[in-house]
């Protein structure tokens, strides 16, 4: 691990070599922890150099991570808690059972109900709801995806090959050169309004695979307001869980 000093404050980070020929990325997780992707050429004077000239960037992001970790603080999964689907917020409701077959979901009023067998060890008892939350939100989000592409594609007149949900710490949708549209089971936490602005976003890139003024184009004819959702992505990190 790597670090430097920058307006009064450490940064430490970690240098990934790759196939990378020339530029690096740097990518900031949800943890706040910091990766530089260099060139295997690159030395790491000059990596400290470009980190450093960084530094201020690294920083707000970091503190941005810091101030949506505060507003979304770790799940204990009880009672109680908050849970968002679509944008809207649902109370979490956590009931006993002598059931020992599962404990699926159910989204009912502005809650969503879970069975859980009695006796659990709390260990067990938290990842055993957490796990059902995830499975849970996959097939929610699967749902709610297959519904606006469905829409939105006949709108463009561009349908992808394929369509999957996936657990992505980086991104919130993604495509294929061959078609393939990979989404974040999180986007199912977000109003719909910005499902459709990823949606949309996705399917452009199946005729336009960079981001030219031509591709905004086609983005603007049917979101255009989509400077404002964007905007909304960049601020609520992809890696913030349930």
């Amino acid at each position: 691990m790597e670090k430097i000093t920058a307006g009064g404050k450490e940064i430490e980070y970690r240098i990934k070599r790759g196939r990378r020929k020339k530029s690096i990325a740097i990518s900031i997780s949800s943890a706040c922890q910091v990766v530089v992707l260099a060139p295997q050429i690159l030395s790491n004077e000059r990596i400290r150099e470009i980190v450093r000239k960084k530094s201020r960037w690294i920083l707000r992001k970091q503190d941005d991570f810091k101030k949506l970790k505060k507003l979304y603080p770790a799940k204990e999964y009880v009672s109680g808690e908050q849970l968002l689907f679509l944008g809207r917020k649902y109370r979490l409701k956590i009931m006993e059972t002598e059931d020992k077959s599962g404990c699926e979901p159910i989204l009912t009023g502005r809650r969503i109900v879970i069975n859980v067998q009695k006796n659990l060890a709390q260990g067990n008892r938290k990842q055993i709801i957490k796990d059902a939350l995830t499975n849970w939100y996959h097939a929610r989000t699967a749902e709610v995806l297959l519904h606006r592409i469905k829409r939105y594609s006949g709108l463009l007149n561009l349908a992808p090959k394929k369509i999957i949900v996936r657990n992505q710490q980086k991104r919130w949708g993604s495509c294929s050169r061959s078609g393939v549209l990979r989404f974040n089971w999180r986007i199912a936490l977000a109003p719909v309004s910005i499902v459709d602005y990823v949606v949309v976003h996705e399917i452009c890139h199946l005729k336009e695979k960079n981001h030219s003024g031509e591709f905004w184009r086609q983005v603007s004819l049917v979101i255009p307001d989509y400077k404002k959702r964007r905007q909304w992505l960049k601020d609520n990190p992809v890696g913030i869980d349930i």
